[in-house]
């Protein structure tokens, strides 16, 4: 075969494995197109054969008794999970201490010893590079976005000037926007992140995980020092969890899974709620001639607190939903993710998220630290879900718990 006649063939059979490619990549990060094809498969489990249908009577009710053993499993699977949660529920409490610590070195209230910066394991080198490198090859971080008293970013190159000058020495206290570039090294999260966000979630100070056992779940709660911002202290997410065999749909069993979320108040300082913003439209003149009216009024902002305004799940029962119905499934499958990965790696595993060793699969990397990764590429419709949170919570959201106040 002739060199031409080789590239006649490979070129379309590159051709397919690029659409291949890219239809991968879409269904991977497209919400809505992973949902119809779950859908999808859904509907094909549970399906008969004509090969079972072709079977004797007898080699049928071995099958059942197969199905009936089936679901003793998962029942037994279910006292299983039931165990871990209680172990994780144990050492959880085990485990607080180390929590505090890590949370007063970040906050500047501990400073650790010679001692304890001493590590007794294979550190990165590249990190080591970064950490005790010539002042100029060390990045500062994160370019943050100053914002005015109304939490509106400030677009002026000196702003953008003064925050790339600002590098930390000696005498800067525990390790500044620790939780807020965590949070940005996610993507799933990053993407739900508004530039008038940032300042708020600099004021984070501890992300922590409280399992409870009636009823079964967890809760997130995000703690924040004094800021001009919001008054609580704390502001919590709990997640309800289920781990029994429902015994209409046994087959379905999975696993412990999240059944429903409920949010809480933000208690927002006058003129700093970041969940609204305020648009001027002006009104057509009553006659002819006559200047138009300029009205004020407020609409739902995009930001990451909505995340604390979930909205209402559906009920089972209803057979056909409604768009915005539809709407509420799309962005409460996207917060169990986000709930998930925040218990599951970034609490666990905060300072790896934060410095860019945690491949989550999604992350950007760090900037403070370069570990050789290559940057991935942004998703174009990475806000999508942001926006769906802001609207959800203008439309009315789930139930809420009341927040720590001070």
């Amino acid at each position: 075969m002739s060199s031409d006649e080789g590239t006649s063939v490979d070129a379309p059979m590159a051709a397919a494995s690029g659409q291949k490619s890219s239809l991968t990549s879409k269904l991977l990060t497209d919400p809505g197109m992973m949902q119809a094809f779950g859908g999808h498969l859904n509907s094909l489990v549970g399906e008969k054969s004509s090969y079972i249908d072709s079977m004797p009577a007898v080699m049928k009710g071995r099958i059942r008794a197969l199905k009936n053993l089936q679901v003793d499993y998962f029942k037994m699977e279910s006292k299983f999970y039931e165990e871990v949660q209680a172990l994780e529920r144990k050492f959880s409490q085990l485990h607080r201490p180390i929590d505090v610590r890590r949370r007063d070195i970040i906050t500047g209230a501990y400073e650790p010893t010679d001692q304890e910066t001493e590590v007794t394991f294979e550190d990165s080198e590249d990190e080591g590079d970064a950490m005790n490198g010539d002042e100029d090859d060390v990045q500062t971080g994160a370019t943050i976005t100053d914002c005015d008293e109304n939490g509106d970013p400030i677009e002026s190159e000196e702003a953008a000037a003064e925050v790339e000058k600002e590098k930390y020495d000696d005498s800067t206290a525990g390790i500044p926007e620790f939780w807020l570039q965590a949070l940005r090294n996610v993507e799933v999260i990053a993407d739900m992140i508004e530039p008038t966000d940032e300042p708020l979630l600099r004021c984070l100070t501890d992300i922590e995980i409280v399992h409870s056992s009636e009823p079964l779940g967890f809760d997130l709660v995000f703690h924040f020092s004094p800021n001009k911002y919001i008054s609580n202290e704390t502001l919590v997410k709990h997640y309800d969890m289920k781990i029994e065999v429902d015994e209409e749909e046994p087959f379905a069993f999975e696993g412990p899974q999240i059944t429903g979320c409920n949010g809480c108040e933000v208690n927002w300082q006058k003129g700093f709620n970041l969940t609204v913003k305020t648009i001027k439209k002006k009104q057509k003149g009553k006659g002819k001639g006559q200047p138009g009216k300029t009205v004020t009024k407020q609409v739902p902002a995009t930001t990451f607190f909505s995340f604390f305004s979930p909205p209402s799940a559906p009920e089972d029962d209803e057979e056909e939903l409604t768009e915005d119905q539809e709407e509420a499934v799309g962005v409460l499958a996207n917060d169990y993710e986000v709930a998930s990965f925040i218990r599951d790696t970034l609490v666990r595993k905060a300072v790896l998220v934060f410095t860019g060793e945690e491949d989550n699969g999604e992350g950007g990397g760090s900037p403070f630290f370069d570990f050789g990764g290559e940057d991935d590429e942004g998703d174009e419709e990475g806000g999508m879900m942001a926006q769906r949170l802001a609207a959800a919570a203008s439309g009315g959201a789930g139930g809420k718990q009341e927040c720590a106040q001070q």
